[in-house]
């Protein structure tokens, strides 16, 4: 133990962690922090989605009614109309464009697409749409959104068209238990999967990038100055490398434990655990269908709980790299290929998790779970690989 402890503190030595900390601070503000910044800021009509998904999940719980979509809708639009007459009857640019109710303005947003609008026509449609009608406009397009959503997954089960590839038996059976089992009466936008989704891919990356710099100097830094002489000399003898990949999975699992806290925690502002038990396969998230039935929360979970698996092996394969590394700038050029193939695992992987219309490692091998299963392998190689290293250590000449 005394090994593991003091080969720990080299690793989680000041430099390292200061060198960590500035790759993470740049890395967040680079990728992350737009996800977090901008959820219910300055994306619209994502910003009102989430809003009418989290009144509706305090209102109704988990699922909804037909029923009470409909009556919600009903009573929003009501609201809204009378907000809006109010900006009618005292903006002069909805009376040049002749735009004196809701209605009129609902025509001239449906024919948009049919006919180009006129300046007046413009001007009118834009400002219901701005910040100074209250961003009225996209309330009203996340209702419409909402209302044609909702019964999408019973229609599309019956149109094989509706779906990017034919699916398979099992897919079917899989999509059909999901109507039977009422998960397409959750509530839960797109925008909350799509932002938390694009939040854990690019927090993967920072975490493969993260443990490759915390536990890969470790065993080149000893060689390069020839410690692992005196090591091999020393009362514990060549055993003291089996201490130094412990150490090294350890510290790996420790800083993605970390990671987790803080960047979860930044996450969390966001307020999304309001959706912690909504099914994933909602009407209201149009275009998604995953292979499990899962909840908001359980893919969260599930996501963690494969982060630990990346660690372990990533945590492997730079212990291995190192082990036949000379120097620090030798290690780096193995480090940077590397690096880039685990960018792109992440993104296969954690991008459309357990999803069987995008995730790119489903649709390759088309097993449910494939992400998994692919993930667990490459860990489970990556130590195999690094364990017959450690072994066959005790029998390498030094001299």
């Amino acid at each position: 133990m005394r090994i593991i402890w003091g080969e720990m503190k080299k690793i989680w030595n000041w430099k390292m962690i200061a060198i960590i900390g500035v790759v993470c601070v740049m890395f967040y503000i680079m990728f992350m922090s737009y996800y977090v910044e901008y959820y219910k800021k300055g994306n619209h009509p994502q910003a009102e989605l989430v809003t009418y998904a989290e009144e509706l999940t305090r209102r109704y719980g988990t699922s909804i009614t037909p029923e009470q979509v409909a009556g919600f809708i009903a009573v929003e639009r009501a609201s809204l109309a009378t907000e809006a007459e109010a900006y009618f009857g005292t903006m002069p640019v909805f009376a040049a464009a002749g735009v004196y109710s809701l209605d009129d303005y609902i025509v001239i947003q449906e024919e948009r697409w049919e006919r180009e609008m006129t300046q007046a026509e413009s001007d009118a449609y834009w400002t219901l749409m701005g910040e100074e009608c209250g961003y009225l406009g996209f309330k009203l397009d996340a209702l419409r959104h909402y209302e044609q959503g909702y019964g999408f997954r019973p229609n599309a089960s019956a149109n094989p068209d509706s779906f990017y590839h034919e699916l398979s038996e099992k897919e079917q059976k899989r999509f059909d238990e999901s109507i039977e089992n009422g998960e397409h009466l959750s509530i839960l936008s797109y925008w909350t999967y799509s932002n938390t989704n694009d939040y854990l891919k690019f927090f993967s990356v920072l975490l493969v990038l993260s443990v490759l710099i915390l536990v890969s100097p470790l065993l080149v830094s000893d060689r390069h100055a020839n410690l692992h002489y005196l090591q091999y000399s020393s009362k514990y003898g060549r055993a003291i490398i089996r201490g130094q990949l412990i150490a090294t999975l350890l510290s790996a699992f420790a800083l993605t434990t970390l990671l987790i806290l803080v960047f979860g925690g930044i996450y969390s502002q966001n307020g999304t655990h309001l959706f912690w038990n909504n099914e994933i396969n909602s009407d209201f998230n149009i275009g998604m269908y995953t292979v499990f039935r899962l909840t908001y929360g359980a893919k969260v979970l599930a996501a963690i709980a494969m982060m630990y698996v990346l660690a372990a092996g990533v945590s492997s394969f730079a212990f291995m790299l190192s082990r036949f590394s000379g120097n620090l700038i030798t290690l780096v050029m193995k480090l940077v290929p590397v690096f880039a193939a685990l960018v792109f695992l992440c993104d296969a992987v954690f991008n459309d998790l357990f999803e069987m219309l995008y995730n790119k490692i489903y649709l390759l091998l088309r097993v449910f779970g494939a992400e998994a299963y692919v993930s667990g392998t490459i860990a489970v190689i990556a130590f195999a690989a690094t364990w017959f290293v450690v072994r066959r250590e005790k029998r390498t000449d030094v001299v």
